[in-house]
């Protein structure tokens, strides 16, 4: 047998409390609870050892990651091949053109699932505008400025 459903107050209460729940955290669905959850305000990393922990550990590993990336590329498709300390210098330059980029866009991701993306989105912003001339990003910060809360592309 099946229990006696509860009284209409009651799944009303019920239906309310699931409600709060759900949407703790600012958001419906999980991909909008993510994003404000990766967008908050942090403190500086120069006053929280967390912080630091996790600015260290995504700088790592995206540098880590660009270089094992662009080393076999720049071999598969231009048959290029050496290091930085022992060049050529063709690879050292080429490999620095194609790091750069590649880093800059991999430590926006890599920083937006440590849930640190407003501040790896500066520095990638600071890389970027190293490289490209105002013009250029002046037109990223119109067409994709949405992916840099807080932050500005061009002054």
């Amino acid at each position: 047998r099946r229990p006696p459903p509860p009284p209409a107050h009651l799944s009303t209460m019920l239906r309310i409390a699931r409600r709060r729940v759900c949407t703790a955290g600012g958001g419906g669905s999980a991909s909008d609870r993510f994003w404000a959850w990766t967008t908050q305000q942090r403190p500086s990393w120069r006053e929280s050892p967390t912080e630091a922990a996790v600015a260290f550990c995504v700088f790592g590993v995206t540098g880590s990651t660009s270089v094992a990336l662009v080393r076999p590329a720049l071999k598969r498709t231009i048959g290029l091949e050496g290091s930085m300390r022992e060049g050529p210098w063709s690879y050292r330059i080429t490999s620095l053109v194609a790091v750069s980029p590649i880093y800059a866009t991999l430590l926006v991701s890599f920083g937006t699932v440590a849930g640190r993306h407003r501040y790896f989105a500066y520095m990638a912003n600071k890389i970027f505008g190293r490289f490209l001339p105002n013009f250029v990003m002046k037109r990223i910060s119109e067409t994709a400025g949405w992916c840099f809360p807080g932050s500005r592309i061009v002054k």
